[in-house]
């Protein structure tokens, strides 16, 4: 089952995904609807769209990535419609503080990239609108034009454009064949960034990690574990961000694919064949779907929010 997340154009309040970029902690409606706000993009008056700057309703994509390395994740905006004149395109970048705030730090017209290098341990950015470019660097509050602050520019700070991959990706450390064999398992080939599954056709874009193993446990108590690997970009899984594949340890000690799908994987306490649990895919919306293991492959069982069944819009 490789399916398109419902409700794609739905405003996302739970389970919002980039990935380090990594997996982004789930939120409340209230806490959703202060991300949108600080992103530029308040909520309507009947809580059910994301405006943008002409009032209209609007659906951005929106990705978590660490561009300074301080474990907090910032939340890149970026939407796009006829509001934005020059180039149809929109973007803002918004930063948590510790209280758990967000900021608006950077906004425009156009597109935004890295360069792969930092300055003042923060991404060095480009943006472009019209045909211009412009290049910004942070001066420890926000983004401001190179030119303007001065300032020189750090050396490379390797697998910035990207977001450096998580560790588990380029250092799995104590058991790297291991690794290797989950991620090939799964597709993915080792290029320059990391590991990728070709699914992203522009994956030095500012919101792409590349593969990560962000979880091995034994889920279903046989003793042997199970892998969840994901890789997170905007631009090839929309406004979820990030795609996951469950992988489980066989028998023979190789590694075979259970579930792929575009959303962010949450295990429940209801269980499948073989003591597998369900999962709750979570993306964009307030109805998610939730699958069940059959003995053979995880399919389609039901749709939840909270603990609580529920209809999606179509």
């Amino acid at each position: 089952m490789n399916r398109t997340m419902m409700a794609l154009a739905s405003i996302s309040v739970a389970g919002l995904a980039g990935s380090a970029v990594g997996q982004a902690p789930r939120m409340t409606a209230a806490e959703g609807r202060a991300l949108y706000a600080a992103g530029g993009f308040p909520i309507s008056a009947d809580g059910r769209n994301p405006t943008n700057r002409c009032g209209a309703a609007a659906s951005p994509r929106i990705t978590f990535v660490d561009m300074n390395a301080d474990g907090r994740k910032e939340a890149l905006f970026i939407d796009a419609g006829t509001c934005y004149r020059t180039d149809g395109r929109w973007y803002a970048v918004a930063t948590q503080a510790a209280d758990g705030s967000w900021h608006r730090i950077l906004e425009g017209e156009g597109s935004v990239r890295a360069t792969g290098t930092a300055v003042n341990g923060w991404f060095v950015l480009e943006t472009t609108s019209g045909g211009q470019s412009r290049t910004l660097i942070q001066d420890g509050q926000r983004y401001v034009d190179r030119s303007a602050a001065q300032a020189p520019v750090a050396a490379p700070a390797a697998g910035a454009a990207e977001a450096p991959p998580p560790a588990a990706a380029l250092a799995p450390g104590a058991d790297a064949q291991r690794d290797a064999a989950i991620f090939r398992a799964a597709g993915f080939t080792r290029q320059r960034a990391g590991w990728e599954s070709g699914n992203c056709p522009t994956p030095h874009e500012i919101s792409y990690t590349p593969g990560t193993i962000e979880k091995m446990e034994d889920i279903n108590g046989d003793g042997r574990p199970e892998a969840i690997v994901t890789e997170g970009g905007a631009m090839c899984y929309g406004m979820t961000g990030q795609s996951f594949w469950l992988l489980s340890q066989q028998a023979d000690g190789g590694w075979k694919v259970m579930a792929n799908d575009i959303g962010i994987p949450n295990f429940l306490t209801t269980k499948g064949a073989g003591g597998f649990p369900d999962i709750e895919i979570g993306g964009p919306g307030f109805c998610f779907p939730v699958v069940r293991w059959n003995g053979s492959s995880y399919e389609d069982n039901r749709f939840e929010y909270e603990g609580r069944r529920c209809t999606p819009n179509r």
